[in-house]
């Protein structure tokens, strides 16, 4: 990506596209919008960036390479999956440096964490010379459908939505990419890669022992090749094995191999595992491995961790394998201080040589730090970092990685108490909102400061369940039992019956076949509620303590809707894995397993207003169906309280004893208080089920009418089950309706009747949309954003005259 040069002043601005007339501008520590004319992009020729050369050639595949590029040259959209340590990255730039580019430009793009929006920005500034320009998305597709490209992207964990719209932007381009889980996305050739045969692996074993083995390791290495299924990074560790002296291990060793190696290291090998295993699979660069450790050689220490399978090297730095972090963490009983990491990230952030690139490039390692000295008790410092990395963050044009630290910033200034903290991140979160066009939609402030609020939340929390799980450990091959024969009859290492030749292959993109229009049904998902987002933080699967911030007095649970669209709904195939609902709120989903060095999975977190937006990293989480040791997985019990209501809150805390009210003057509470509140609480936490679960058979419904409009089938899908789940939601909202009813005939207080009365009016709005869809879905949307926002708004009322709050 284009470099920008020097740190934020004032002669430095973001050219925004999507709201004309405007610029961001840098200024010292603060992102602020002024006029400005927008620029002509200028297109580069030729367009070409590529990996940088492997250290070390492929090795056992080279059959694995003329397919692919057989593939590539029909010109179709390729996708390389499998298993972490299978060598996926190490194949695409090969790919990418030796394959003829023939009429297109090459770019080489390291997906790892980016959303979508992120990765076209990108693909935009390898492309097009206009320094600090963020177009809108509508300018930026018109731009890329310009460029006839061949994108490689390495650890692309976009779901199949957000990879479709990605590949629309770029309609003339063709994408290779990496991913541990396979794609289901039409019109993508994918092509798994799985491990080395026994002689390709005895040959990688004999280049890192640099001697060829001996008769008597043969067979062993033909074992252990058996054993952990050929994979590279594993078979790595077993030839560390053999050089530290102790011989190659037998096969009863495999599971405590790792911990056996990590004990033969030196002790500046163990601390630079140590220091980059407390980052959550985040990357770094030599530079701060050598600040960080004092070392002069960090660098070479780390490539030799890398050529021995316990670290990777990426474009810009080394990152922990899962596996390796949990280890190493597990043997130091604690992680690299958080107060060293945030000292030496703001230092380097504000120094003027760190560019806006250089800081785009940490943006996970940065989040990581936030969040640790959040949690750690120096979340001032945290703040701090958040404070000085933001605007060269933002000059990067990378806005979703800048929205996830605004995020995880706002939260560490709330945690210290730090008011002026919270209003920074604040007007940066606006700023980021107008540089996105979304100002309009938000026509009063204190309107827009709950939006904001909500905003931040979420951010917070999808950076805090990234970290989370990119520290579960990578799977491990199986290790099998030593069978003796396995020679003609083994596993390609390839799997391409699929592949077509040029004359049959059908071209990328193509336009789906005419047929006459059919209902698409697209219904709004659940998200984390913004009141028990951070609770998110260090669960995936169920979270039953995470009950909200007001633990001592039940509450009614928050109605939790989230307007639909189209680009960032719910993946169907994401719609049956893990759900959370001990809380009666939407968990963040899973899309597959966690990447080594991390991809996502597309999930919206739309605020109040039925805004929906991708916010920080994706607004997305990694998901993970492994439970998780390492310490870094502890969940936050912070609550986040609405900013909004800060001075009230202060005022309350306020009190002493001369001060506080005595028992005469203390305020009477209405007795409905007493029941309506429990029996809310389980009834609304029913409905956010089924809802959530609804959602879930709306995102199967979709993709299956989505291959009826396509011609891929002929039988429209059956609905039954959607409006089965859909008539199972108004069920449960006849059933809080009647509880709010009750209530309000009951209710004495005059306070306690009005906010009971607008409950139940939302509440009659959202079961009168999701009776509009039930009796006709064709084509329709249940938007109940705004009523939802309506229903917590009173619900907050009911608690605070019910004294709960």
């Amino acid at each position: 990506m284009p470099e920008n040069n020097g740190a934020p002043e004032d002669s430095e601005w973001i050219r925004v596209g999507d709201v004309s007339g405007t610029v961001v501008v840098g200024n010292q520590n603060n992102v602020t919008v002024h006029s400005g004319p927008l620029p002509d992009p200028v297109r580069r020729q030729p367009i070409s960036q590529l990996p940088r050369s492997a250290v070390e050639p492929l090795i056992g595949r080279e059959r694995d390479v003329h397919i692919l590029q057989e593939v590539i040259k029909a010109g179709q959209l390729v996708q390389v999956w499998g298993a972490s340590g299978v060598g996926k990255s190490a194949l695409l730039r090969h790919l990418a440096c030796r394959t003829p580019s023939g009429p297109e430009d090459v770019a080489y793009v390291e997906a790892g964490g980016r959303t979508a929006d992120d990765i076209a920005q990108a693909i935009f500034d390898i492309s097009f010379h206009a320094p600090n320009y963020k177009p809108s998305p509508e300018v930026l597709k018109e731009h890329l459908k310009t460029l006839r490209l061949r994108i490689y992207l390495d650890d692309a964990g976009l779901d199949e939505k957000d990879l479709r719209r990605l590949f629309d932007m770029a309609e003339k381009s063709t994408f290779v990419f990496t991913s541990q889980q396979r794609s289901a996305l039409d019109g993508v050739h994918t092509i798994q890669l799985e491990g080395l045969k026994a002689p390709a692996a005895a040959e990688l074993v004999g280049a890192l022992l640099s001697r060829k083995l001996r008769p008597d390791e043969a067979p062993i290495v033909d074992a252990l090749c058996d054993a952990v299924d050929g994979n590279p990074l594993q078979l790595r560790r077993i030839a560390l094995s053999a050089a530290t002296g102790k011989g190659l291990p037998g096969i009863a060793d495999l599971p405590e191999l790792l911990p056996a190696l990590l004990n033969r290291l030196r002790p500046p090998e163990r601390d630079l595992l140590y220091l980059l295993g407390s980052l959550s699979g985040a990357e770094l660069a030599a530079r701060h491995l050598d600040d960080l450790l004092g070392l002069p050689d960090s660098d070479a220490l780390a490539d030799g961790l890398v050529r021995h399978g316990l670290l990777l090297a990426s474009e810009t730095g080394y990152s922990c394998p899962p596996d390796v972090a949990e280890c190493v963490l597990n043997i130091r009983k604690t992680e690299f201080p958080a107060d060293r990491l945030c000292r030496a990230f703001t230092a380097w952030a504000e120094a003027r040589d760190t560019t806006a690139d250089d800081v785009a490039a940490h943006f996970q390692a940065l989040d990581v730090a936030v969040l640790r000295a959040e949690r750690s008790g120096h979340a001032q410092l945290g703040a701090a970092l958040a404070r000085a990395a933001s605007p060269k963050l933002a000059l990067s044009r990378q806005f979703d990685a800048w929205g996830s630290l605004l995020g995880v910033g706002w939260k560490a200034a709330k945690t210290a108490g730090d008011k002026d903290g919270e209003e920074f991140f604040l007007r940066e979160a606006r700023t980021r909102r107008r540089a996105l066009g979304r100002a309009a939609q938000t026509t009063a402030l204190v309107l827009e400061a709950e939006v904001l609020w909500r905003e931040l939340t979420a951010l917070h929390a999808h950076s805090a369940a990234h970290q989370v799980a990119n520290t579960a450990p990578a799977a491990t091959p199986p290790v099998h039992a030593f069978t003796p024969t396995h020679g003609a009859g083994s596993t390609q290492a390839l799997s391409h019956s699929a592949v077509s030749t040029p004359a049959t292959s059908a071209p990328a993109h193509t336009a789906l076949p005419a047929h006459p229009a059919r209902p698409v049904v697209d219904l709004s998902q659940a998200s984390a509620p913004p009141h028990a987002a951070p609770h998110a933080t260090g669960a995936h699967a169920t979270a039953p303590h995470a009950t909200g911030a007001h633990s001592a007095a039940p509450i009614p649970k928050r109605i939790d809707l989230s307007s639909a669209h189209s680009s960032v709904a719910r993946s169907p195939h994401t719609a049956g894995t893990t759900t959370a609902t001990g809380t009666g709120h939407t968990a963040l989903t899973a899309a597959g397993a966690a990447a080594a060095k991390g991809g996502i999975s597309a999930l919206a977190l739309a605020c109040a207003l039925g805004l929906v937006a991708v916010l920080g990293v994706g607004a997305a989480v990694y998901a993970n169906h492994r439970p998780n040791s390492t310490p870094v997985a502890t969940s936050s019990s912070d609550s986040t309280p609405n900013p909004i209501d800060d001075a009230s809150a202060t005022d309350d805390t306020a009190l002493t004893d001369d001060t506080a009210l005595s028992d005469d003057t203390a305020p009477t509470v209405d007795p409905v208080c007493a029941t309506v509140i429990s029996e809310l609480s389980s009834k609304i936490e029913r409905f956010n089920t089924d809802a959530a679960i609804a959602s879930a058979a709306v995102g199967s419904y979709n993709s299956d009418m989505a291959s009826y409009n396509s011609g891929a089938t002929s039988i429209a899908p059956d609905d039954s089950t959607v409006l089965s789940h859909t008539g199972t939601v108004i069920s449960d909202l006849g059933s809080v309706e009647s509880t709010l009813q009750g209530a309000i005939s009951q209710a004495q207080d005059s306070s306690v009747v009005s906010d009971l009365n607008d409950m139940l009016t939302a509440t009659q709005q959202i079961q009168s949309l999701y009776q509009s869809y039930k009796n006709d879905p064709r084509g329709s949307e249940v938007d109940a954003s705004s009523q939802a926002l309506a229903m917590n708004s009173a619900s907050d009322s009911l608690q605070t005259d019910c004294g709960a709050a």
